[in-house]
């Protein structure tokens, strides 16, 4: 299970119209602890879990702030033949919803990496350090990282079938432009029950932290929480499926039967 993107989108307007990825409130829900809890499936055989978590953090340079994290752990049957275990968190500012630092730990087999990226959102700047070593990147203003932009999406105004909204993301020392499409409504049949979510796709072009580069479609609850139900994209085999089975301090509401 080589845990690649989750999730990124860009900036550019291509003719398509626009959702405008400007000022939002952040939900209660990320200050108050949010946990999501995935099983994750590839080839109809359930491979790992995955977590999504938030909560309040310490001020970073006075600045109140939210820590997320994604973590995605292979189980011991996988773990066995390709043992993964994925560790990555974002601090963001608990106003502005953009990233001042997200650290990246992943383990897939016996290959290893870790980074870290600091980003000075008034110098628009990102420092990265990797294995002792610094590189500085120009970034554009208020630029998000791979797992911020997740939660910023979330606290967006309402999204409108046909329309695409975008985002600046920096990853693998570039800044990428990406599309996020709104592709319609859908009610999913879940273990939480029937959850009417909104269905997107994503156009990821680098590593991030659950699929390859490719398509990557969500399933998201039609509500101001915009709780991600299901997450589904290609791999270099077959394609891989993460889908909510427990919520902390979030219950879903179903739909009427």
């Amino acid at each position: 299970m080589p845990t690649k993107t989750l999730w990124v989108l860009g900036a550019v307007l291509l003719g398509s119209p626009l959702v405008a990825a400007s000022s939002s409130t952040l939900p209660p829900s990320f200050l108050s602890g949010e946990r999501l809890v995935y099983d994750i499936s590839w080839a109809g055989f359930n491979v790992g879990r995955g977590i999504l978590e938030s909560e309040a953090g310490e001020p970073w340079n006075g600045r109140d702030v939210i820590r997320v994290s994604s973590t995605a752990m292979s189980n011991k049957l996988l773990s066995y033949i390709f043992p993964v275990k994925d560790r990555i968190e974002s601090i963001i500012d608990a106003n502005g919803l953009y990233p001042y630092k997200i650290i990246v730990d992943q383990k897939h087999g016996l290959r290893k990496r870790y980074k870290e990226i600091q980003f000075d959102q008034d110098g628009h700047t990102a420092l990265m350090l990797v294995k002792g070593k610094e590189s500085r990147f120009d970034v554009p203003p208020q630029v998000q990282d791979i797992l911020s932009s997740l939660y910023y999406f979330r606290t967006l105004p309402v999204l409108e079938s046909g329309t695409s909204v975008f985002i600046d993301v920096h990853e693998s020392k570039k800044n990428w432009k990406l599309e996020i499409k709104i592709l319609g409504r859908e009610t999913l049949k879940t273990v939480l029950g029937k959850i009417p979510t909104v269905k997107v796709k994503a156009i990821v072009l680098f590593e991030g932290i659950l699929w390859d580069k490719g398509d990557l479609t969500l399933w998201l609850t039609d509500d101001a929480r915009r709780i991600p139900i299901m997450m589904s994209g290609k791999i270099m085999i077959g394609s891989i499926t993460a889908t909510l089975t427990q919520v902390e301090r979030q219950p879903l509401i179903p739909a009427p039967s």
